[in-house]
């Protein structure tokens, strides 16, 4: 299966679904660089969404019949609720397991989250349902889900979480800073992905990351990034953090954006979501982008 050859060498074909989104098409980029036959599985109507240069470079199908004959792979980049992140992926998982496929890499792309516990976040709670009963349906495919920390991006780190308030130069701290967390940007993650696909035998829990440092230590390598000082304000101890938590799921319980963010954090600061050993040094050829080098670059494309 997915052994056509290019160029008088195999190579394999690698189905990735969700293609069109952010993180979907630098993994999609990421593969075409491997020289794999890509095949990507968009919804009815949405290949207009697909970037020209990956869809001009890749097989586009909107019907999962026939969609996984062949497939060595099938990578998952979906976003959405449970009814994406738990029924939709074990359709997928489903289809790949009856067309004989090899790995399934589910839409996970996060910090460790079998390491919290549940109602911690939502989120979480959903891939840990998913990776529960992957187990039960997956047969003789291998699951591996690639766990990268916290994405190091101008809209996730610097954005979505609040941790940082870069315009007025502060950084809001809950908790005494004691351990490390995990930061990797987009094209990291989806780099590391795109060698995963059809590498030898993989652990089902694939970590890798850009960078691994303590709150203060993000704070120093992100001002240096920025050439200037970062204010870091604490905001109280993680049992404070817990209690806002409560407080702002209580008062507006489906606004997600009031109380998901400090979710993702105290995962983080507190150590629950800490990645396990790396698997970097497995793959000498990517050369991940740390805080302070991304810091820079993004400083230079809003001049």
């Amino acid at each position: 299966m997915g052994t056509e050859r290019k160029n008088g060498e195999p190579f394999k074909t690698i189905l990735l679904v969700g293609a069109t989104g952010k993180l979907g098409g630098f993994i999609a980029r990421a593969l075409l660089t491997k020289g794999v036959r890509l095949r990507l599985l968009v919804r009815p109507g949405s290949r207009a969404k697909l970037a020209t240069d990956i869809a001009t470079a890749s097989e586009v199908v909107e019907n999962e019949a026939g969609a996984f004959d062949g497939v060595y792979t099938v990578v998952s980049a979906v976003q959405g609720g449970p009814e994406t992140i738990i029924n939709a992926q074990l359709n997928l998982l489903r289809a790949a397991r009856a067309a004989g496929v090899r790995r399934f890499i589910p839409s996970d792309y996060s910090f460790n989250f079998f390491g919290l516990a549940e109602g911690e976040n939502p989120n979480s709670d959903w891939r840990r349902e998913f990776a529960r009963r992957a187990e039960h349906e997956r047969g003789a495919v291998e699951v591996v889900h690639v766990l990268n920390g916290c994405f190091l991006d101008a809209g996730v780190l610097f954005g979505f979480l609040g941790a940082f308030d870069l315009k007025k130069g502060e950084a809001y701290l809950w908790g005494d800073d004691n351990e490390k967390m995990q930061f990797t940007t987009y094209a990291d993650t989806a780099a590391y992905t795109a060698a995963a696909v059809a590498d030898g035998p993989l652990p089902s829990e694939f970590f890798v990351a850009g960078e691994s440092l303590t709150f203060h230590e993000l704070v120093n390598e992100t001002a240096a990034g920025l050439g200037r000082p970062i204010t870091v304000k604490k905001l109280g101890t993680l049992a404070d953090l817990d209690t806002e938590i409560a407080r702002r799921l209580q008062a507006e319980p489906g606004n997600m954006f009031s109380w998901l963010p400090l979710m993702y954090w105290r995962g983080a600061l507190n150590g629950k979501g800490k990645l396990g050993p790396l698997m970097n040094a497995q793959y000498p050829a990517i050369h991940p982008t740390g805080v302070r080098k991304y810091v820079k670059g993004m400083l230079a494309a809003n001049r």
